[in-house]
């Protein structure tokens, strides 16, 4: 977006502000800076009147001209083939130094004596917009002959990189705006004045239909000859616009100056209709789609302009949808034009100064503002700054914003249409620090606050993930299944099954009848199906619902493991142990932690001597057993060993760091002789009613038969947390543990 310090001042006070404040005041909020040219016309360059022009007397292409330039007149030769009298002129007199280190000097031009040079537009630092001398007329202000040229004729360009999604800036008055908050300076109160004929625009402009349904249209009429003004051609090349006509070039410049969408065409019949869910506007055959201009006009004395608004979301979803081609007219519109279409019109006539029709024709849907209710703590607490309420307000009104309501501690907003890229109190918060400045905010230390978001849901689903990797990182693989099984077989093997008026209506296949009651048939038959494909070590695990026979659910994990316990290497000379009991319990304790193993009672498809209850943290969480050789052989399968856990019993606690205790451990061993009637069970439970703090762990680590009893060797780690143990108190541990067992009939061996 490029603008001019000249232009900008059509719709902002700038007296006493520096082009440096400006830039700098944009860089500020937001509206990056991305260039800046001064254009300055250079000294003794003046306005001057051609009184008369002649042929020069030895040479056709160049022509004598006598020059009014105030204080003098001047004989000048002129080689510029429109050069005329009654021309007001730009005029270097002698002792200018024009670009490129032109200086002008007394001359002599085939016997004629010239006394300075008529200048075209690029021989004084000038885009080059036209052909010859340039002409000047009054649009830039009124010419005084004499007066210095840079008075009409100096500007300063400045470039701004504007995002894509602030479409209110890509105009002077957009940009206008954004330096009325940030300057605090009001924007000037502009009147628009043309002459209005009696005739109305309805006698010679007909609107056939009106059916467009995404797009707002304000037309109206005028007559006359469009002529050039050297504001609008000299401002247009400043600003990197081309156009094709001479009514192009007062759409091209009304249009950057407000921002509204303009499209002009000769009068007569109009069609406004939508087609394919697409605005269209039909003049003479050609046609205007929402985001299209594509209407000649011809010199007919009689024009339309069609000033509109459109959807920005609409426009780019259609665009895409139906693959329409675009242009600048579609970049505009697209990212949000300025929808006071009567600002932009009236802009555009005033500038023409033609006769105007009298009335409109006005085709504006109901678009409504979004309200956005900002609570000014949130606010502040989003930007880490108390701003005054009073100071928020004034922002926001600069900005265009509207306020419906102010209460104590919020502020009811209402956001212009054109600004489609407010949404919700960040937006708003950005707008707010962007021109109260991020400078202006004391640096403070991050302080983030993240809201617990989680839940039993997410705790167990990362619970359950855990297990899983765990499960995997000692060698087992997931299997995924239904939930649902064979009833018969489940009976079959004794398992509980859901009650009859509980069960599945109507089921997929027979195999597939009811909800299953556990997860172990399942993967014995995948053991099978990898034994029959060659596999010889296979550690299966699988997790999900399981339900009771009053369809209660619950969480269940199992693991079945079959085969070899290690891969044929060198190590074991490629013959593998088999996996047995120790083997999977070893691998439940480095998946589960701590775990403790009791007797069981019985299991449907367990062995009967090879079957245990799984205690952790004092609870029965499951079962681990060797598969009954009966169901393997139903299944096809060897030895087999598996374990069932419920997920619900196991508890999800928080891991936390302990420190390390800097004394050392000590260790123990004692033999004992033990009967054998008693377990290693009721051993421990011993051991462990006399809660010894000292005592950190104890386990078995040798046993053998003495016919009648046992001999079991347990080692006991001893540490303190204070100090080191003493060998007195090592002793004193010791002796106490020993008492307590002998009086229970355990006896040192």
């Amino acid at each position: 977006m490029i603008v001019t310090r000249r232009w900008l001042e059509e719709f902002i006070d700038l007296d006493g502000i520096s082009t440096e404040e400006i830039i700098n005041t944009l860089n500020r909020i937001g509206q990056e800076v991305e260039g800046y040219k001064k254009i300055e016309v250079p000294q003794k360059v003046v306005i001057g009147e051609v009184i008369e022009c002649h042929k020069h007397p030895d040479a056709d292409k160049l022509n004598v001209c006598k020059v009014n330039v105030g204080d003098e007149e001047l004989q000048i030769v002129c080689g510029a083939s429109n050069v005329a009298a009654g021309q007001r002129v730009p005029v270097a007199k002698i002792g200018a130094v024009l670009p490129g280190d032109f200086k002008i000097k007394k001359a002599k031009l085939r016997g004629v004596e010239s006394f300075g040079m008529i200048c075209a537009a690029r021989e004084i630092g000038l885009p080059d917009f036209h052909e010859g001398i340039l002409v000047m007329d009054d649009s830039l202000g009124e010419l005084k002959i004499g007066e210095y040229a840079g008075k009409y004729l100096n500007d300063e360009v400045i470039e701004l990189g504007v995002t894509a999604n602030r479409g209110d800036c890509f105009s002077i008055y957009g940009i206008a705006r954004e330096l009325s908050a940030g300057l605090n300076r009001d924007l000037k109160s502009l009147e628009f004045e043309c002459e209005e004929l009696q005739e109305g625009i309805g006698r010679i402009v007909k609107v056939e239909k009106n059916e467009a349904k995404h797009s707002s249209h304000l037309i109206r009429a005028f007559e006359g000859k469009i002529n050039s003004k050297l504001k609008i051609d000299y401002r247009l090349a400043l600003v990197e616009l081309e156009a094709k006509s001479e009514f192009d070039k007062f759409i091209k410049y009304a249009m950057h100056a407000t921002g509204v969408l303009l499209v002009g065409g000769n009068v007569g019949s109009i069609e406004l209709d939508d087609e394919d869910g697409v605005d269209v506007f039909k003049c003479y055959g050609k046609y205007y789609v929402g985001i299209r201009n594509e209407i000649n006009v011809e010199e007919s004395g009689k024009y339309i302009v069609n000033a509109n608004y459109i959807d920005p979301k609409y426009v780019s979803e259609i665009v895409f949808l139906k693959n329409l081609k675009t242009d600048d007219y579609f970049f505009r519109a697209s990212r949000g034009s300025e929808p006071n279409l009567r600002f932009g019109v009236d802009y555009l006539l005033n500038e023409l100064d033609l006769p105007v029709f009298s009335g409109d024709i006005d085709l504006s849907i109901d678009m409504k503002e979004k309200i956005i209710n900002v609570d000014i703590y949130e606010l502040n607490s989003i930007i880490g700054e108390n701003i005054d309420e009073k100071k928020i307000v004034e922002i926001l009104k600069k900005l265009g914003f509207s306020i419906e309501a102010i209460t104590e501690t919020s502020v009811k907003v209402k956001v212009p249409l054109f600004r489609s890229d407010i949404e919700n109190i960040q937006d708003i918060a950005e707008e707010v620090l962007r021109i109260y400045g991020i400078d202006e905010i004391p640096s403070k230390p991050l302080h983030f606050v993240e809201a617990d978001r989680t839940n039993e849901v997410l705790e167990n689903i990362d619970f359950l993930n855990e297990l899983k990797l765990k499960a995997v990182a000692n060698g087992f693989y997931e299997v995924l299944h239904f939930v649902f099984d064979d009833k018969e077989r489940l009976q079959k093997y004794g398992f509980e099954t859901v009650e009859d008026n509980l069960d599945l209506l109507n089921p997929i296949v027979k195999e597939l009848d009811t909800l299953r009651s556990t997860i172990l048939l399942q993967l014995l038959e995948d053991i099978a199906r990898n034994k029959a494909n060659g596999y010889k070590r296979i550690y299966l695990f699988s997790s999900g619902s399981v339900y009771d026979k009053q369809r209660n659910e619950k969480q269940s994990i199992a693991f079945v493991v079959n085969g070899q316990s290690d891969y044929e290497n060198p190590v074991n000379h490629g013959k593998p142990a088999k996996v047995d009991f120790k083997f999977i319990v070893d691998k439940l304790s480095q998946i589960f932690g701590d775990i403790k193993l009791l007797p069981n009672d019985s299991h449907p498809i367990a062995h009967p001597y090879q079957n245990a209850k799984i205690l952790k943290d004092g609870k029965v969480i499951g079962v681990v057993a060797k598969l009954h050789p009966k169901v393997a052989k139903d299944f096809e399968i060897d030895d087999t060993y598996f374990a069932e856990i419920e997920l619900d019993k196991l508890e999800k606690v928080k891991k936390e760091a302990k420190d390390i205790i800097k004394f050392p451990k000590v260790t123990r061993d004692l033999s004992l002789v033990v009967s054998k009637d008693m377990s290693y069970k009721d051993v421990a439970d011993i051991i462990n009613s006399l809660n010894i703090e000292e005592l950190k762990e104890f386990y078995p680590f040798d046993i053998f038969d003495l016919g009648e009893n046992n001999s079991l060797s347990i080692r006991f780690v001893l540490q303190k947390e204070d100090s080191t143990l003493q060998e007195k108190e090592i002793n004193d541990i010791m002796e106490k543990i020993l008492s307590v067992l002998e009086a229970k009939g355990i006896k040192l061996r």
